[in-house]
């Protein structure tokens, strides 16, 4: 009984102290009004960023410790919701990561689409995300 306990008391303590990573990427515009015209930038082709979560028994295992999620701030151009659902930032950082050395996002469309599902998703379930967006750079 005393090996057991000493067993649980070590398995508890490893599950305690074992670390999560989380990598984010982000973009932030300053909170400054002012306004833009079309010369004032240069605009790319749409490019999109994709993400497959699969989660079993409802949970997303792979995102569990080691998180790599994208998030965006007050936009310059578009209309954002104040958060990303994490299936979504997951796309966002994969597109952000995809083409360094941007400054802004317009107008991301996200599609989301279930790929597999068992057991009504409580089993398991595979979605897919892509975001299309075109991606800004301001003249000097």
């Amino acid at each position: 009984m005393k090996k057991f306990r000493f067993l649980l008391i070590l398995a508890v303590a490893i599950l305690a102290f074992s670390s999560c990573t989380t990598l984010s990427r982000s973009m932030r515009e300053p909170n400054v009004r002012f306004e833009l015209n079309a010369d004032d930038m240069v605009l790319s082709e749409p490019v999109t960023g994709t993400a497959t979560i699969i989660r079993v028994f409802g949970i997303d295992w792979k995102h569990l410790f080691k998180t790599k999620q994208g998030t965006i701030g007050v936009p310059v151009v578009g209309n954002i919701p104040g958060f990303l659902s994490s299936d979504n930032s997951y796309a966002v950082y994969d597109l952000l990561e995809k083409n360094p050395g941007w400054d802004f996002l317009m107008y991301p469309q996200y599609k989301t689409e279930n790929y597999r599902v068992f057991g009504m998703g409580l089993l398991y379930s595979e979605t897919g995300v892509t975001v299309t967006a075109r991606l800004g750079k301001l003249k000097n």
